[in-house]
This record gives structure tokens, C-alpha cells and sequence, in this order.
């Protein structure tokens, strides 16, 4: 009587996924065009590949930073050149208008670089850079503060899911399907909240 064997459960595929390059290449490209116009934080897939892969979580966030890094500095090339316009292009995306581009200027000015850090949802870094760059201030500083935002944006939830696949990997992989599900309604209600 031969046994049917299982196939690799959904988390070992994540984490398979994880341990390549692809993911590295899809964190880091989602947080680059999420710095200039995508509507949606990599979060969404860097914390499911954080936790199926937690060793990976230097290089995930690694790869999640340096996308910013280039989104920013290419936002940043477009606002120099021409401000109206890229303004024109981020006020036209979600939950963004001139009173958030007006308050996080104002936020710039008060606090310098500390404006740019942050827990949780807030002002997107786009609307950050834009606000930077308009002001013609410093495009050294602007790196440190893409830094400070991504590291207290995105930090604080990264270790949260890194800690949760390090100290429970047997109750994420017994529980994955329903996790998944309570893992899509959480960003699907939390967009639906953010852009209403």
C-alpha cells in the first residue's frame, strides 16, 4: 500500500521564494515605485516573506531600503526639473492633496529629518521627498531621511513578523491558510480605511 506524500506546505514555498534573489529583486523594485507613485507599501510582501524566512531579514529590509533609496533619488530628480508637475503626479494618487504636501512642508520645516520618521501608517515618503526637494533642501540629507523613514515605518513591523517566524514557525505553518486570509483582509481594510 504506497502513502500519498505532501507536496511543501505554502509557507515553504515563501520561504523558498525568500531564500532567492527574485524576492530580493521584487521587495527592492516594490519600494522603489512605491517611493515615486505606487499607492501601496512593500510591506504587504516584505513582512509575508520576513516571516516564513526570518534569517533573510536583513536582506529583505536591506533590499526594501535601497529600493527607496533609488525611488526617492528618481522623485527627486523629477521634482527638481520640473516641481509643478511632480507635484501634479502625486497629488493625483490616493489619500494624497496640496493640504498633505502643505502640512508635511510644514512638518520639514519645524522638525528637519525628524519629520521623516514615523510608526505605522502616515505620510507617504513620495509626499516626504516631494515636500524635501521643493524646499531645494539637501540631497545628502535626503538620504538619511529616507533611511529614518524606512527603518521606523517598515522597521518596527518587520521584527514583529521576523520575531513571529523565529519563536512560532510550527503554529504559522499549522495555522498559514487562515493566516492568510486574516493577513489580506488586515492591508484590504486597512487601504479601504486609508483612501476613504
Amino acid at each position: 500500500m504506497s502513502s500519498l506524500q505532501e507536496g511543501p506546505s505554502i509557507v515553504d514555498r515563501v520561504e523558498s521564494i525568500a531564500d532567492g534573489r527574485p524576492a530580493l529583486i521584487a521587495v527592492g523594485g516594490w519600494a522603489l515605485i512605491e517611493a515615486v507613485v505606487f499607492p501601496v507599501v512593500p510591506d504587504v510582501l516584505l513582512y509575508a516573506l520576513v516571516v516564513a524566512a526570518p534569517r533573510r531579514v536583513i536582506h529583505l529590509l536591506g533590499a526594501a531600503i535601497v529600493g527607496a533609496l533609488v525611488g526617492s533619488a528618481i522623485l527627486a530628480a523629477f521634482v527638481a526639473v520640473r516641481p509643478a508637475e511632480a507635484t501634479s503626479v502625486v497629488i493625483a494618487l490616493p489619500a494624497i492633496d496640496e493640504s498633505t504636501i502643505s502640512a508635511t512642508q510644514s512638518a520639514i520645516a519645524r522638525d528637519g529629518l525628524v519629520a521623516f520618521a514615523g510608526f505605522g501608517p502616515g505620510t507617504p515618503l513620495k509626499v516626504d521627498t516631494l515636500a524635501w526637494t521643493v524646499d531645494d533642501r539637501s540631497p545628502l540629507l535626503l538620504v538619511l531621511g529616507v533611511v529614518l523613514n524606512r527603518v521606523t515605518r517598515i522597521g518596527p513591523g518587520v521584527l514583529l513578523m521576523a520575531t513571529t517566524g523565529l519563536l512560532a514557525p510550527r503554529f504559522v505553518r499549522r495555522h498559514a491558510r487562515p493566516l492568510i486570509v486574516v493577513y489580506a483582509a488586515f492591508w484590504l481594510a486597512l487601504y479601504a480605511a486609508y483612501w476613504s
